[in-house]
């Protein structure tokens, strides 16, 4: 590893590193003064120099090169934000759901249903009515024309 890959890289604790050795050790912590990292490495914590290192990877085993780093948060953000966005979608339907008045619209279905059975209940009274009315004018006729066929 180079000074300036030493410089770039995102040092933390219980990250792993691996020695030009092919030794793997575990990042104790860091000195940028003297350039190197104290690891602990094959029982016992010592003192490492950036030039004897090989490879640097965080404890979850990804790239810890700060360029890495941006991009995997980048694209961490880019998935948060299409998540937001999709949420923000169902939520403006289930907005739009709640706001509508189903209830409403079922009672006023249910007063023009009644008013319409009101309205037919009437017509029937007057139908109704009528054939009375004829029935009772037929009957007058019938026994006028009895009365006469009588005498």
């Amino acid at each position: 590893m180079t000074e300036q890959e030493f410089l770039k890289q995102i040092w933390r604790p219980h990250d792993k590193i691996t020695t030009t050795d092919g030794v793997p050790g575990k990042v104790l912590g860091v000195s940028f003064n003297r350039m190197s990292v104290r690891a602990f490495i094959s029982g016992a914590p010592e003192w490492v120099s950036f030039a004897l290192i090989e490879t640097h990877i965080t404890g979850k085993g990804e790239d810890a090169d700060e360029e890495a780093l941006i991009d995997s948060l980048r694209e961490k953000v880019i998935r948060a934000d299409r998540r937001i966005n999709a949420l923000e979608l169902e939520k403006e339907k289930l907005v739009e759901k709640i706001s509508k008045n189903y209830l409403g619209d079922i009672l006023k279905a249910v007063n023009l249903m009644r008013q319409g059975l009101q309205e037919k209940k009437h017509k029937m009274d007057q139908v109704d009515s009528g054939l009375r009315q004829i029935q009772a004018a037929l009957e007058k006729i019938g026994g006028d024309y009895d009365e006469e066929r009588v005498d």
